[in-house]
């Protein structure tokens, strides 16, 4: 008999990947330098990267998918497993993930020869301190080149409102466990890019009352 499977899973990420697919397909594809070379930061479990990375790859809209997070050693494995079994992700995935920060200045200088297009994180701004959207802005607007997108995936307060009554449950829940984390507004993610370059272009209503967010560098 086989062992237990590395891979950790992720209800909301199996929900949700189909529709950020179709948003990525859309947007990459006006991209200026095709195939993309995209960095994820926050992984998790890597069923988000094998995914969209081997999706994309057969669309040939990417060239290399980086998959990053913070605490990545118990994670690892997981992320392999998802690469290995989705179709066409391990030839454009790298692996083993790497090991990043985004509220440390220092990942920019970290990932500056990955020659990267563009940049994904999916459920980052919510669930950790501010100061890691602050370093997640920060490091975008000195690693993209010109056009390059932001695409960034969750939850948010639209005019310091929540969207649903569950948005709301959620958000208390998430400031019960660590008053450092919940929900950011649209505006502060605006308000924070900009003074690094950065636009706010589109934002995307998605199902269960998340949203996307593109922002493109100057």
């Amino acid at each position: 008999m086989g062992g237990a499977s590395p891979r950790l899973y992720s209800a909301a990420c199996e929900r949700n990947k189909g529709p950020i697919l179709e948003v990525l397909r859309s947007h990459l594809v006006k991209s200026p330098r095709l195939p993309a070379r995209i960095l994820e930061l926050a992984c998790g479990s890597g069923q988000h990267c094998a995914f969209l990375a081997g999706h994309l790859a057969k669309d040939g809209l990417v060239q290399r998918w980086f998959p990053t997070d913070l605490g990545i050693s118990e994670k690892r494995s997981s992320v392999e497993g998802y690469v290995t079994e989705e179709p066409g992700a391990s030839d454009v995935v790298e692996l083993p993930a790497r090991e990043l920060d985004a509220s440390q200045e220092a990942w920019a200088e970290e990932v500056k020869d990955l020659q990267l297009t563009d940049i994904y994180v999916s459920n980052l701004t919510h669930i950790s301190p501010w100061e890691a959207t602050v370093g997640l802005l920060s490091g975008a607007g000195k690693v993209l080149p010109p056009q390059g997108l932001v695409i960034i995936y969750g939850p948010f307060k639209v005019d310091f409102n929540h969207t649903s009554e569950s948005n709301a449950a959620f958000d208390e829940s998430l400031q019960s466990r660590d008053p450092r984390w919940g929900y950011r507004d649209v505006s502060e993610i605006e308000e924070e890019a900009s003074k690094h370059g950065l636009e706010l272009v589109q934002t995307i209503s998605m199902p269960a009352n998340n949203k996307t967010l593109l922002l493109r560098k100057g």
